[in-house]
């Protein structure tokens, strides 16, 4: 039997952006977070953000990269673990400008899916 499929192009309004839960002040890197492969708003919270910053002794900060690095472990760990959030550690060389000495930073990250977005921050921010 032959069934007709009908659409319904009527405009919905945009539900509210809330979060379930407070978290501290994050920043909206969606733009790179879409490189990555995720397909809604992506946020990074301020410590991770200072974290990921070049220090004083570094010639070459590499933000951008260490950024897009650790938004695609995040979105890598979420693919895996199939869950709605994951933690893991996220390791990147940093280089003394004067002695050339590379040194590795860790930091033990978190990944959490919102309805409407994903936070990805350290730890603690969570």
């Amino acid at each position: 039997m032959p069934m007709q499929l009908t659409l319904d192009f009527t405009p919905n309004p945009p539900l509210p952006r809330t979060r379930l839960v407070h978290y501290p002040t994050c920043l909206d890197v969606s733009q790179v977070a879409h490189g990555v492969g995720f397909t809604t708003n992506v946020e990074v919270s301020v410590a991770l953000q200072d974290a990921l910053e070049p220090i004083q002794s570094e010639e070459d900060g590499d933000y951008d990269q260490r950024l897009y690095d650790a938004l695609w472990l995040a979105h890598f760990q979420l693919s895996l673990d199939q869950s709605r959030s994951a933690t893991f550690t996220f390791a990147f060389p940093r280089k003394h400008w004067k002695t050339e000495e590379i040194t590795e930073a860790s930091l033990r990250l978190r990944v959490e899916t919102q309805p409407q977005s994903v936070l990805v921050g350290l730890l603690p921010d969570f």
